[in-house]
């Protein structure tokens, strides 16, 4: 697997757990609801963590980190907006800023 792949895929997991803490906050603690999406949660987190052990391997943390941080910030913030949450000028402005670092830490 391309080394991108993998830096991708865990970024996605990380962003997929972030967005069924989301959906598990809607539920009473302890219920099967809440046990089931903080367990699938816990499962995206532990698979993200296990590649991003792997991603060091290939990638210079000073670089790896910021990028990956600022891709989770996208897919979350794409993930609040189907869901209804919004998002203002300031906010758009600092998406764009992260992207314009990622640009320039990678480059």
């Amino acid at each position: 697997m391309s080394h991108i792949w993998l830096v991708l895929i865990a970024v996605f997991a990380t962003s997929l757990a972030q967005a069924l803490l989301k959906k598990s906050s809607v539920y009473d603690v302890s219920t099967a609801y809440w046990i089931f999406f903080m367990g699938i949660s816990a499962v995206a987190y532990g698979i993200s963590f296990i590649l991003y052990s792997r991603i060091l391997q290939y990638f210079p943390l000073n670089k790896i980190y910021p990028a990956m941080t600022v891709g989770q910030i996208i897919l979350v913030t794409i993930y609040g907006v189907w869901i209804g949450e919004i998002i203002g000028l300031r906010h758009s402005i600092g998406l764009m800023f992260g992207l314009l670092s990622i640009y320039l830490i990678l480059s």
